[in-house]
C-alpha cells in the first residue's frame, strides 16, 4: 500500500472512534426515559419520554402529578385523578371510573375500604358511611345505626319503651314499635331527625289509652308509611304523656315549668297533690281508668281541659 493511502485510512479510523465515543446530549431535562427533547421540556409538560415527546409524566417521573395531588396514567403520559379506587379517598367520591380516570360516587362497599373507617357504600346517598340499618349489627355491635348520617349511636338496640325518644326503629324494644317522627302544633318535634317509639297497628294490633290517636307516616328508618298508635299532637308531647303515666309530682308555683315543656301542665289531680299532666279533648287521650289522670275536664285552674281535670 502506498504511504499516502495508508495515512488517509488511519486518519479516517481515528475520526470514527472519536465520533463513536462522543456522549449524546440528552437535553437540559436529563432525558428521563432516554428520549431527546429539543427544546427541553418545561411548564405543563415537564418530562421527556422515550419517544422524545414532552409529556406530563412517565412511569419513572411522576413528580408533576404528585405536586397537584394526582397520579400518572403511564400509558397516556398524563396526570389523572385515579387509576384505581384505592386512590379515591373522598367519602363522596370513592370509586374510580376506569373510562374517565375520575373519582365518582361509590358503587359498592369495596370502594370504601380505607376511607377513615367508613366501610359501607350507602345506596341512597352513594357515599361511604360508618353503618347502614341493614348492617347495623355488624357495624355497631349492640348499638343502633342512626339513619340520619348513618353513624353508630350510643343507644342500645331494643332499649326504649313506647313514647320514648329515638332515632332508629331498632332502638324500640316493645313488640310492634318503630321510631316515628312526630309534631307539636304542626311543627316537627323536637326536630326532623328525632322520633318516638310508637306501636304499629299493622304489627301490634289495637291502640289503648293514652295512645288512641291514629297517625300515619313512615318510620325514621324508612319503613312505611304505616298507621301508628299516637297522641294528640296539637295538645301534647310524648314527654308530657310519660310524665303523667309516671305520676310525676310538680310545684304549681313554678307555673308548669316543673313539667315537660312545651306541653306539660302542673295541676291538682283528684285526691292527689299536684301532678304533671297535659291538655286533652277526650278521655281516650288520658291514662286508663280508674287511675288519677284518666278523666278529661277542667276542674282545676284555667279553662283548658286536661287529663285528670
Amino acid at each position: 500500500m502506498r504511504p499516502l493511502a495508508f495515512l488517509l485510512l488511519v486518519l479516517t479510523a481515528a475520526t470514527a472512534c472519536v465520533l463513536e465515543d462522543k456522549p449524546v446530549d440528552p437535553g437540559s431535562d436529563g432525558g428521563v426515559d432516554g428520549g431527546i427533547c429539543n427544546p427541553s421540556c418545561a411548564d405543563e409538560t415537564p418530562v421527556c419520554n422515550a419517544d422524545s415527546e414532552c409529556v406530563e409524566c412517565t412511569a419513572m417521573d411522576q413528580a408533576y402529578c404528585t405536586d397537584s395531588m394526582r397520579v400518572c396514567k403511564t400509558g397516556a403520559f398524563e396526570c389523572v385523578d385515579c387509576n384505581t379506587s384505592a386512590e379515591c379517598t373522598d367519602a363522596d367520591a370513592a370509586h374510580c371510573n376506569a373510562s374517565t380516570n375520575e373519582c365518582e360516587a361509590c358503587v359498592g362497599d369495596a370502594d370504601c375500604v380505607g376511607i377513615n373507617g367508613l366501610l359501607r357504600c350507602e345506596d341512597t346517598t352513594e357515599t361511604c358511611v360508618q353503618c347502614t340499618p341493614d348492617t347495623e349489627a355488624e357495624d355497631c355491635s349492640t348499638t343502633s345505626c342512626n339513619p340520619d348520617g348513618f353513624t353508630c349511636t350510643t343507644t342500645e338496640v331494643g332499649s326504649l319503651g313506647t313514647c320514648e325518644e329515638c332515632v332508629a326503629d331498632s332502638e324500640c324494644g316493645e313488640a310492634g314499635n318503630r321510631c316515628v317522627g312526630m309534631a307539636y302544633q304542626d311543627d316537627p318535634y323536637p326536630d326532623l331527625q328525632t322520633g318516638f317509639c310508637l306501636k304499629s297497628i299493622e304489627l301490634g294490633g289495637s291502640c289503648t289509652n293514652p295512645y288512641r290517636i291514629v297517625i300515619r307516616r313512615p318510620s325514621l328508618s324508612g319503613v312505611g308509611p304505616d298507621d301508628y298508635c299516637g297522641i294528640n299532637e296539637d295538645l301534647a308531647t310524648c314527654q308530657a304523656v310519660l310524665a303523667l303515666v309516671a305520676d310525676d309530682p310538680c310545684n304549681p308555683e313554678d307555673e308548669d315549668q316543673d313539667c315537660p315543656q312545651p306541653s306539660g301542665l302542673c295541676r291538682e289531680l283528684p285526691g292527689m297533690l299536684n301532678r304533671c299532666t297535659y291538655r286533652c279533648t277526650s278521655v281516650v287521650e288520658c291514662v286508663h281508668a280508674p287511675a288519677p289522670g284518666s278523666t278529661c275536664g277542667s276542674s282545676g285552674p284555667g279553662n283548658d281541659d286536661y287529663c285528670g281535670g
